[in-house]
């Protein structure tokens, strides 16, 4: 008897689904590249529950006929493709004739399309097969509804994520395509909400339509043309250097792809002015012959193989050099120096341990060599007699700084008051930063810290993506002292701010924890950590403040009442101290 059987055609289109339809904004992506296929000039995206309930796409394209609509969702039928020869030359955005029959083998899916404004046909099919079709009178267009997906298929429904997981990447996914076609309208809208409702326009109004009007004084034009090549888009300018990745959009002939090799050399352009952990902006439209580059790699076709790889990216450099010429005409020179931990010599302490050990935990100094002290590898007659160095050296400032010393400030920068072996030196900045980290982190446990009431409430509106992101963040904002609440499309209104920042300062603020959030949430458990950290360094006194004798003093009072007064949250050495022997050897007394 034979083993071997050929599987019904409705179980070959959802194991095919696996490939094509992995979550609603996969369905969302095939959708609206068949919408814009079709030559569309305005497209509505309708999302209930993030896609688990319903997906609804209308457009005003050429429309199908009767049997296109029921050829529609057989298996590799495809209007865009006729011959072998025609995957070299693809110059539409689907071409494989999988995505419709997979989207219907797993969900309760209709159909409406007519060629003219007169009327159309319907298709009502379910787990791929066809349940109704019939005419009807509608609009010129295509317009389609996904219902309970992955209904049929349990094992597959299960691994949906929440909701509000699989519409952050629908409108992800929207938003690439409101980016790569501003000539045609968009409207985008979530359980009733309007997220996106744009005119058609040129490249840089859409990018401020979906950014915001920040973006509108930061963006350059990058436009070239060499042979066979052409580029045209924009790159943002130093204003818009973000600590996350997220605003880089490369589109080849019209669609979105992803190539680390050629988002690095992008970055390279900037050269020294983009530090480590920054991304830049841009949205860069690259046009080659079809030719040139193979996109038939990957089911999600968003990775491309380039016959001539090196030349296309030294195209795409030197346009952007060009215009960042621009850019850094006007930038002062600059001399950015890699940062690297001040060692424990330079900071009077003579342990000879900078090969072993980087301080810069939230715990006890000391608390660093517990996993030295056990291992066997290591001199422990060396490590110990610096650990009893370094508990000496913890403990000595709080009882060695001199009973009613003065405190002199130098610079508005550094503090220096006198100890009994020598001077101290305390960096402002980040005492305080210490200071306030530790509040926020009890802040967070406890009660909120103090807040003031703004005179004019601002309010800050947020791309939809961020928005739902902003969300998770409100409760720790409000832990810090923000006073805020929510104000309808993607927006929020500021009531009240913490006490400890200036005003004018607090959007930034909220903008940093925002990316510091997004940046950690995925990478570290202790993203917490860095939320505290990051407000604590945006409102803390900063360089050039100058302080009156009394917060002088309870700068320092508060330092020393912290649990690690020597490093700041990120690392950075707070206070340095100069031996009484050192200054005799400089003016050599000795």
């Amino acid at each position: 008897m034979a083993k071997i059987s050929i599987l019904p055609e409705n179980i070959i289109n959802q194991i095919a689904a696996g490939e094509v339809v992995e979550n609603p904004s996969s369905i969302v992506k095939e959708l609206i590249e068949n919408s814009i296929d079709s030559g569309a000039s305005k497209i509505t995206v309708i999302i209930k529950k993030g896609g688990h309930e319903l997906i609804h796409i209308i457009d005003d394209g050429c429309g199908m006929s009767n049997n296109d609509l029921k050829l529609a969702f057989s298996r590799h039928a495809t209007s865009k493709l006729s011959t072998i020869d025609d995957l070299s030359k693809i110059a539409t955005l689907g071409f494989r004739g999988e995505a419709l029959p997979s989207i219907a083998s797993v969900s309760r899916l209709q159909i409406k399309s007519s060629i003219d404004d007169k009327s159309g046909n319907i298709l009502e099919i379910e787990a791929g097969q066809i349940k109704n079709n019939e005419k009807i009178a509608c609009n010129k267009g295509t317009e389609i509804k996904v219902k309970n997906l992955f209904y049929n298929t349990p094992a597959r429904k299960k691994f949906l994520k929440t909701p509000s997981q699989e519409l952050r990447k629908i409108t992800k996914i929207v938003k690439r395509f409101l980016l790569s076609n501003p000539n045609i309208s968009f409207k985008y809208l979530s359980d009733d909400k309007n997220i996106y409702d744009f005119m058609a326009t040129s490249l840089d109004k859409r990018i401020i339509q979906t950014f915001g009007s920040k973006y509108s004084n930061d963006i350059l034009e990058v436009i070239n043309k060499k042979d066979n090549f052409k580029i045209f888009g924009f790159v943002g300018s130093l204003n818009l250097l973000q600590r996350r990745r997220g605003g880089q959009y490369i589109f080849l002939n019209g669609r979105y792809i992803e190539d680390l090799s050629i988002s690095k050399s992008i970055r390279n352009c900037y050269d020294s002015t983009v530090q480590r952990g920054e991304f830049p902006f841009y949205v860069l439209n690259i046009n080659l012959p079809t030719n040139m580059f193979d996109i038939n790699v990957h089911p999600t076709k968003i990775e491309a193989r380039f016959d001539k790889k090196l030349e296309v990216t030294n195209f795409i450099t030197s346009s952007i050099k060009i215009k960042l010429r621009e850019l850094f005409k006007v930038l002062p020179d600059i001399d950015i120096k890699s940062k690297t931990h001040t060692s424990s010599s330079e900071i009077g302490l003579d342990l000879g341990l900078d090969t072993l050990l980087d301080i810069k935990s939230e715990d006890s100094i000391t608390d660093k060599f517990d996993s030295i002290l056990e291992s066997d590898d290591t001199d422990s007659i060396a490590v110990k007699r610096a650990v009893h160095r370094l508990e000496d050296y913890e403990n000595s400032y709080k009882s060695l700084i001199k009973k009613d010393s003065h405190v002199w400030q130098i610079h508005n920068k550094y503090l220096i008051t006198e100890i009994t072996s020598g001077i101290l030196v305390i960096d402002q900045h980040v005492a305080h930063e210490r200071i306030l980290y530790e509040k926020v982190k009890k802040a967070f446990d406890s009660k909120p810290l103090p807040s003031q009431a703004t005179l004019f409430p601002k309010t800050m509106k947020f791309d939809p993506e961020d928005y739902s992101k902003l969300l998770d963040v409100v409760p720790f904002l409000e832990k810090i002292g923000y006073k805020m609440r929510e104000f309808g499309n993607n927006s929020i209104i500021i009531e009240g701010i913490p006490s400890e920042i200036k005003l004018g300062n607090e959007e930034e603020v909220i903008n940093d924890i925002l990316d510091r959030y997004i940046e950690y949430k995925k990478l570290s458990s202790s993203y917490i950590d860095y939320i505290a950290a990051t407000y604590s360094c945006k409102a803390s006194i900063k360089a050039g403040d100058y302080l009156e004798m009394d917060e002088r003093i309870n700068l320092i009072d508060s330092l020393f009442a912290t649990k690690n007064p020597y490093y700041c949250p990120h690392g950075r050495p707070i206070l340095v101290s100069i031996k009484t022997d050192e200054l005799d050897k400089r003016f050599e007394r000795k």
